[in-house]
């Protein structure tokens, strides 16, 4: 409920958790063909720019396989050095085309989750082709940025506090015997598990932020905090709901992808390999010559496409359960500003 100036109550927007977990679906007119355009634009732009920038990841890729093989087989300290720096350099030549292949389909995605929050929160609906990259898009991918780096931040502090908490168990051990240990050991998993928890309440607070910012047209994120407040915990819920749900629906439909079309290129690595004597040479050989056949990469093209079509469905639906409950605060703000002035 919300409080008035002159203290009048105002009932919340209820939170309905399958608005939330289906809110693409149910986001306007053509709502279907909105869905199945934002998978097909991704779908596409992620095999494109894997078709393009791949190519540059196999070079670096097969001269870091060749150094780990050869630091397997030497035992000369000065040589392993070398090969260590060699590895570092073969690893960053990796790191340009992974950045443009990351950049490209980051840009893309922003696009199709703006398109998303002006569907629900501004009724724009953008005709045949919504998807377009200005300054909605630019917010939204600071938005993400700003979660990314929190989230990175957080997970280090509770990291670094486990391992705190676990040398104190050991110490507690050491003085006090097992059940000092063991106090010790469900004081620091307790400990653990809130930190876990407080990570997960501040993205969530923030987590809003994207959307705001699409409504506001202005970058949001001093507004985004009490965005959630009274909707925490059933957005926790959602959030987890399609975070597992998805996760296991995603690895299972990538499992029988691969069976399907890379099960005998899998079955033709390992066949005539001479079992425990196999040499990681002649396996990287093998694995070369396979995945060197056009029905193989053709295979790999099919993957790409059906994992992004599938991948950008999930994202969708984890987008909308933010655009969702920013929709439920601007209808309550709406509620209290039509108090206030009656």
């Amino acid at each position: 409920m919300l409080e008035t100036e002159n203290n009048d109550i105002i009932q919340r927007e209820p939170f309905r958790f399958g608005q939330a977990i289906f809110k693409p679906f149910l986001s306007g007119p053509a709502s279907l063909g909105f869905i199945v355009k934002s998978m097909l634009l991704y779908a596409i732009a992620l095999t494109f720019m894997l078709m393009l920038f791949g190519k540059l990841l196999v070079g670096p890729m097969e001269d870091y396989v060749k150094i780990m093989i050869e630091m397997e087989n030497t035992t000369n300290e000065e040589e392993s050095m070398e090969l260590m720096m060699k590895m570092f350099s073969s690893m960053g030549k990796m790191i340009l085309p992974y950045f443009i292949i990351t950049l490209g389909t980051w840009t893309v995605w922003a696009s199709i989750e703006a398109a998303l929050h002006r569907r629900v929160l501004l009724n724009e609906y953008g005709g045949l082709f919504p998807f377009r990259f200005k300054g909605d898009e630019l917010r939204v991918m600071l938005a993400h940025l700003i979660l990314y780096f929190t989230y990175q931040g957080l997970y280090m502090v509770v990291y670094i506090a486990g391992i705190i908490a676990v040398a104190v168990v050991a110490l507690l051990a050491n003085f006090t015997g097992s059940i000092g240990a063991v106090i010790g050991g469900i004081i620091a998993t307790a400990l653990v598990i809130a930190g876990f928890g407080f990570m997960v309440w501040v993205l969530v607070r923030l987590a809003p932020t994207a959307a705001l910012s699409v409504y506001r047209k202005n970058f949001a994120i001093g507004e985004a905090w009490p965005v959630v407040k009274g909707r925490i915990w059933p957005s926790v819920g959602a959030y987890a709901f399609h975070y597992i749900i998805g996760m296991i629906v995603l690895y299972a439909v990538l499992g029988v992808l691969f069976w399907l079309f890379l099960g005998s290129a899998i079955i033709d690595i390992f066949a005539g390999l001479g079992g425990d004597d196999t040499k990681p040479a002649e396996l990287w050989q093998n694995f070369k010559d396979t995945f060197s056949q056009s029905s193989v990469k053709t295979g790999l093209i099919a993957i790409t496409f059906i994992s992004g079509m599938l991948f950008a469905l999930w994202m969708l639906l984890i987008a909308g359960i933010m655009s969702h409950v920013t929709s439920l605060y601007l209808k309550d703000q709406d509620k209290q500003r039509a108090e206030v002035f009656s």
